[in-house]
């Protein structure tokens, strides 16, 4: 048996004696395991929806009404910002045209400087958002960007405070590429023998994308559009940085201004946070519809073909422009965002000696700094490392033992995937005010993992459910044969299996802790802010100097994991 299915697995599962599994070893730290994830996951969500309908002033015992509702919905900043939500999410169809395109390039393609343009991708897959945003100011300000000052004469400027500008910064900075990262798996499980056979048949290119392609890949195209959608609605740090300074707020930016004000306006918060969910569960059951039925095999028993196609010439151009837009989308925003961490007054070519070193010699010198740095050294490496056991024990349990309820428990662990960043802080928040033994968790480093771990459940299980699945539950039972406890077996067996897949989620986590600004926004004090944190007060400050320095860092870590993934990461679809 060299490879089961998830459910081939739970099948045998049903079969086995119910005396062997009372002696499971396993059996009750799997029941607490799971038991802690519905407990983790599910009461963040349950504050915002009990509290949407809470009329009551703050302080007072719970009231049921509709008052929030009320006020949100007949507020015109309200409105707009649902609207600009939507108008922004253009991007995800936009995206998933080109992302389906540059997958199948440079998986079924044979064009030089493949291995370059993936690793560019993951650069910009790992690179948080907020420093582009800002190498883009640099680049675009119509009063000192650079590109408007090269090109001024031509009559025209462009500039990043706009709903085009916007939609630009997240399409070169994450869209496109993490649909592309994402996509790319799916073709390389995809025999090519199955175009091959429309193109004897006498298909053109079209008609094989239209007619194979697509139905074969839908159920993967719909998960990555509906994975942008989601990403797209809770997406927080641009629409901050260059939507506001023009009106353009979205219904996270409006959730955070209705906190910060004085007093906070809870009520509303919560109401246009229970909306959104009420959107995001209804596109999570259109994607259960479409898929059900919706199931095609693309890896046989008879083995697989996965030769690449030769375009002859055509191969330098498709690649020459890949890089263009390579270079434009990452490398051209990372050289403006290193240019701008050397100025000393940002944005400003034309004063005397426009280049210093003093402002990196001041933020490395700023105690908030060095705080902020071990911040997120901390929560990176503690939540990776927390996450994986986590991580490891549900998939573990979902895979190998004969539970009850693993639906359940399923929904429960892809719950945070379809609750945005910002709802998520805010529901941990209200937790963590309401329920008294957990107040004094609040502001602490612990809260920060907590969210954290929370928010990257549905990514790391699936990936730890998916080695499992591949890897035959025989080499344990041989090993405990053998005399072999559970754990050393589990220890010595099948940890190493998968150590590349742990590697791949623990990297995964880690950069997620680093860069991951809206679930903690609500959470954070100022002795637990991490350097994400750090880096968007400095821009909303003004002084984005600092912002730069800090976004250069950021950049640093992102190529550095960048090269960690590319070396360990694709093994893990072997």
């Amino acid at each position: 048996m060299a490879f089961m299915t998830e459910s081939d697995l739970q099948g045998q599962s049903k079969v086995l004696p119910e005396s062997r599994l009372s002696r499971h070893p396993f059996l009750g730290i799997s029941l607490l395991v799971l038991l802690g994830a519905a407990s983790a996951s599910v009461p963040p969500v349950a504050f915002i929806l009990l509290n949407a309908f809470n009329s009551a002033d703050p302080g007072e015992a719970f009231k049921f009404g509709f008052s929030g509702w009320d006020r949100a919905f007949n507020n015109e900043n309200t409105m707009s910002s649902i609207g600009y939500s939507f108008l922004l999410n253009i991007r995800t169809f936009i995206g998933i045209a080109f992302a389906f395109l540059f997958s199948w390039l440079l998986i079924r393609v044979r064009i030089p400087c493949k291995g370059f343009i993936e690793f560019s991708l993951w650069i910009a897959y790992f690179l948080p958002s907020l420093p582009l945003a800002i190498s883009w100011i640099l680049l675009l300000d119509p009063n000192y960007g650079i590109l408007n000052q090269w090109f001024g004469g031509w009559g025209f400027k462009l500039t990043p405070y706009s709903v085009y500008g916007i939609i630009w910064v997240h399409l070169t900075a994450s869209t496109i590429p993490v649909m592309t990262i994402l996509l790319a798996p799916a073709f390389r499980q995809l025999e090519s023998s199955l175009e091959e056979a429309a193109r004897v048949c006498g298909a053109g290119t079209w008609q094989t994308f239209r007619h194979v392609l697509i139905p074969v890949l839908g159920p993967a195209l719909f998960t990555v559009w509906l994975a942008g959608m989601i990403r797209g609605l809770e997406s927080f740090q641009v629409e901050l940085l260059l939507g506001q300074p023009i009106g353009v707020d979205v219904f996270a930016t409006r959730i955070y201004d209705l906190i910060s004000w004085e007093p906070p306006e809870f009520a509303q918060a919560i109401t246009l946070s229970t909306f959104f969910l009420a959107i995001l569960f209804i596109l999570a059951m259109l994607y259960q519809s479409y898929t059900k039925d919706r199931r095609y095999v693309t890896v046989s028993g008879k083995g697989t073909n996965f030769r690449p196609m030769d375009l002859g010439f055509m191969r330098y151009v498709i690649s020459a422009a890949m890089i263009v837009f390579i270079a434009f989308a990452v490398f051209l925003p990372m050289g403006a965002l290193v240019l701008g961490s050397s100025m000393r007054i940002f944005g400003y070519f034309e004063i005397s000696n426009p280049y210093t070193l003093a402002h990196w010699k001041a933020v490395f010198e700023d105690p908030v700094f060095i705080t902020s740095t071990w911040n997120s050294i901390i929560l990176g490496l503690s939540t990776g490392v927390v996450a994986l056991l986590v991580y490891c024990l549900l998939g573990y349990a979902l895979i190998r033992l004969p539970l009850q309820g693993k639906t359940l428990s399923n929904i429960f662990i892809w719950l945070p995937w379809a609750v945005p960043g910002i709802i998520m802080s805010l529901g941990m928040l209200w937790m963590f005010l309401s329920v008294p033994f957990l107040s004094p968790l609040y502001g602490t480093i612990f809260s920060l993992i907590w969210v954290l771990i929370i928010k990257e459940l549905p990514i790391g299980v699936h990936l730890i459910k998916t080695s499992f699945t591949q890897l035959s539950e025989d080499l344990e039972q041989v090993a405990r044969v053998c005399g072999s406890r559970w754990w050393y077996a589990f220890r010595r067996i099948t940890l190493p299996l998968i150590s590349p897949t742990l590697v791949a989620i623990f990297v995964i986590v880690f950069m997620a802790s680093i860069r991951d600004v809206d679930n903690v926004l609500l959470l954070a004090t100022s002795s637990t802010r991490p350097l994400a944190l750090l880096m968007m007060e400095y821009a909303l400050g003004g002084e984005m100097e600092s912002a730069s320095i800090v976004s250069v860092i950021l950049a640093c870590f992102s190529v550095v994991v960048a090269i960690f993934v590319r070396k360990y990461g694709y093994r893990m679809q072997s």
